[in-house]
This record gives structure tokens, sequence and C-alpha cells, in this order.
């Protein structure tokens, strides 16, 4: 499904497009007549920057999206996180300083550090990467679920034992009848703050800007906050 969301006026300076991909992912991104969240916000001040017309396409998950920028029929995705096999199909622009990440799970489940890992179910959103360690580790057990709002029911159901998600997302998505049988504990990694999230651009993007030019923009843009939700 295409739609546009025009951001720029009716001048020559804004008459080319920059092509996203989307899908349900709340409170990040929530699909809609007019989608919103903070990725939306990102990606539409993205497009100012670059001086295109921001122009979303829907997926039902992200590994749909990131298959799309890997054969260019987008242009770019916000919060893809680097790897090696990525490295082949897209470059990276910072979009912010990456959220705490948190374990949920039961209460009577709890998941103190990565060891207490070992031995449980844990649920991945399609095409979700966490960080090096994790996304590496043949010795889980990892099933592919929606979204965390699935994996959040499927822990209540107790079908799996823990997902992992941002703060932020858990904030917001954990309700307080959820919250009296589920706990979080923040995932501990040295030097976390240094992490960044990324824009991913394709490298068969059409936005006929240089690479050079792409991630200069974009990182004087991150630079000066100009992505954050304010």
């Amino acid at each position: 499904m295409f739609f546009i969301l025009s951001i720029a006026p009716n001048s020559h300076a804004y008459n080319e497009n920059i092509i996203t991909c989307i899908d349900h992912y709340p409170p990040y991104q929530v699909l809609g007549k007019v989608p919103h969240g903070s990725h939306i916000t990102a990606l539409t001040r993205l497009a100012k920057v670059l001086k295109k017309q921001l122009v979303f396409i829907e997926a039902t998950n992200f590994a749909r999206c990131v298959k799309m920028l890997e054969v260019g029929k987008i242009d770019v995705i916000v919060g893809l996180n680097k790897n090696t096999k990525r490295d082949q199909f897209a470059f990276y622009a910072p979009y912010k300083i990456e959220d705490d990440h948190v374990f949920i799970s039961a209460k009577t489940n709890v998941i103190y550090n990565y060891a207490d890992l070992k031995g449980k179910i844990i649920g991945v959103p399609r095409g979700t990467t966490y960080f090096e360690k994790f996304d590496n580790d043949r010795t889980l057990t990892k099933i592919s679920i929606q979204n965390v709002n699935n994996g959040i029911q499927l822990l209540l159901k107790k079908r799996i034992d823990v997902i992992i998600t941002s703060t932020f997302s858990a904030d917001l998505l954990l309700t307080e009848r959820e919250r009296r049988h589920l706990i979080t504990t923040t995932i501990k990694r040295k030097h976390y703050k240094r992490y960044k999230s990324f824009f991913g651009f394709s490298k068969k993007n059409r936005l006929k800007l240089t690479t050079k030019k792409i991630i200069a923009l974009t990182t004087a843009a991150f630079e000066q906050g100009i992505f954050k939700d304010k």
C-alpha cells in the first residue's frame, strides 16, 4: 500500500521523493491514515533535511522492509542496526542515541542477566536485531513473533518466557494489569550510551545525492538534535 505525506511547500526545491517502508511497531511507528510515532517524526524531518517529499510503503513486518531496502524498492528505513549482511546493500547515518533495552518476563521467571536466557524461549520480532552477542548466539532458543505487543500477550499466555525491547517501548506498552504479572529488568552493557541507532539507506537509492552528501547532511542534523521527538 502506498500513501504520501506531503511535508514541503510546492516548490522546485522539493520535487523529488524519498521512499521509506514502515510496519506497525508502536510506539515508534503506528500505522493509520496519517502514521505517527517517533520514527515517523524522524523520517519526516529527514525528508526536510534532504529536501524531499516523503512517501511511505506499508509492510507487514520489519524484515519485509529490510528486503525492500536490499533490492532498492525503497530509499531508507529508520532504526536499522549494522551487521555484515546489511553492510552489503546499505549504508548508515545516525538517527539517535539508542534507548536502553530491558528484558520483559513473568515475575515468576525473572531474567536478571544474559546467562539467565539459557533454556528460555525468547520472542524476537521479525527482522529485529539487538546487539551482536545476542544476535549471533545460536545456543539460545529464539522464536519469531509479529511485534512487541504480540510478545507481551504470548508472555501472559506462558507461550514464551522473555522478550527484549527498549525502555521507552516497555513504559508505553505495558498496562497496569500486565505489570501485575510481568517485570522488566535492564540489560547492562559496557559503554552502552555510545551505541547509536541509524537510518539505513539503500545503496540502490534514487535520491540523486552522493552517499557522502547524504551521510554529511544527516549526521549534521543528528548532531543538532533535529531528529529528537520533542
